[in-house]
């Protein structure tokens, strides 16, 4: 079932099989949306319960019309949605937003796979040679392929970055802070893996490393041949880990 949901002041585009099965949220990169979870979602069905929604200005959602937080919005979509309880799969933004719930209401949150987390308060990837951000929309996609696709220029990763560039060209100051997830890592009372491609952007695995360190129990997985589009590069491997985390044997 496709609906919008109201979030206040705007609505987003969700997406919800509904009925009584345990219930998975997947939350969306930065570098695109939520069609980054199609080959997961895909393998998912009939087992699960699947709720994915894009963000504020990104794929079918209406523009920001001012500041909001990802956070509330998430809780809007899950209250919206009576979704209790569940396991969480977040790329990038995604799982900086699962992160930032565990740590305000960890009793909604089962359990977490974090793929290349950007968590609220970490350092800023910075890479040598990394030239500002363009304002042109094109060279703004070669410099998303150049830095986030290290894997390759698959026409599903392009058309990823293609879909964020509106937001990030046209509302990116209209994010609001959530926090600082990355002061309070230790708190995280969470069962929770963390997937690093091997071909992730080099400024941005010390933060996942560290991360994974100071998560309690956290297990650090590392996937081959795969960058920052972890969904879309191994979405087996996202499966197995939920499956893992669920208890059903899926690895």
């Amino acid at each position: 079932m496709e609906k919008l949901i109201d979030v206040g002041a705007g609505s987003v585009w969700a997406e919800d099989t509904g009925g009584d099965l345990p219930p998975v949220v997947l939350l969306h990169p930065g570098v695109g949306d939520s069609r980054i979870w199609d080959p997961v979602w895909a393998r998912l069905a009939g087992q699960h319960r699947l709720i994915r929604y894009d963000v504020r200005g990104f794929g079918r959602s209406e523009p920001p019309t001012g500041r909001f937080s990802r956070l509330d919005d998430l809780r809007r979509v899950l209250d919206r949605l009576d979704v209790g309880p569940a396991l969480f799969a977040g790329c990038s933004m995604g799982g900086g937003s699962a992160l930032d719930l565990a740590l305000a209401e960890p009793d909604r949150v089962r359990g977490m796979v974090l793929a290349c987390p950007g968590i609220s308060g970490a350092p800023i990837p910075q890479d040598p040679g990394d030239e500002p951000d363009s304002t042109d929309p094109d060279v703004f996609l070669e410099q998303g392929v150049a830095r986030w696709a290290r894997a390759g220029r698959d026409p599903l990763v392009v058309e990823q970055l293609r879909s964020s560039i509106r937001f990030w060209l046209g509302w990116g100051d209209t994010l609001a802070d959530d926090g600082d997830a990355w002061s309070r890592l230790e708190q995280v009372k969470t069962p929770s893996v963390l997937l690093l491609g091997d071909l992730e952007r080099p400024s941005f695995v010390p933060a996942c490393v560290e991360a994974a360190r100071r998560i309690p129990g956290c297990r650090l997985v590392e996937v081959p041949a795969a960058d920052h589009f972890v969904p879309l590069r191994a979405p087996g491997t996202v499966v197995a880990e939920l499956g893992a985390l669920s208890g059903d044997g899926q690895r």
